[in-house]
């Protein structure tokens, strides 16, 4: 399981890694469309690699499952978050974003967690003996 921690480690160095070169090698009014798109880049890979612990220290509090579990719920919960991010941040760039659709988007990221990870009830059919 430490494969996940490893693994989360490196996005997030990565990403500061994606920034540094950005500001560090890349002048932003000579090639604007370089310097946003590894911006977006490392917002996505930042975003994804931070908050798989923040996830992780949050089902801690409020689940009550084995930590191998809370572990992998973590991981595809920073995987989701990301996406949500990357969007907001394209429609920022994009001049479309508005409060309307960050929650219509809010609440579509929401709804989409509760189906993933809601608890399934295994029901078994029992069938008559003939």
């Amino acid at each position: 399981m430490y494969l996940y921690h490893i693994a989360s480690l490196i996005k997030f160095i990565l990403g500061l890694i994606i920034l540094l070169i950005t500001y560090t090698s890349i002048n932003v009014y000579e090639d604007p469309v370089i310097g946003i798109g590894l911006s977006i880049l490392w917002l996505f890979i930042a975003a994804r690699g931070a908050s798989f612990y923040l996830f992780l220290v949050l089902q801690k509090f409020f689940r009550d499952l084995s930590p191998d579990r809370l572990i992998k719920d973590s991981y595809k919960l920073s995987l989701l978050f990301g996406i949500f991010v990357l969007i907001n941040a394209l429609f920022l760039f994009l001049w479309y974003r508005s409060k309307l659709l960050w929650i219509i988007l809010l609440v579509g990221f929401i709804l989409l967690q509760m189906a993933l990870f809601s608890e399934q009830k295994k029901t078994t059919h029992e069938f008559p003996n003939i």
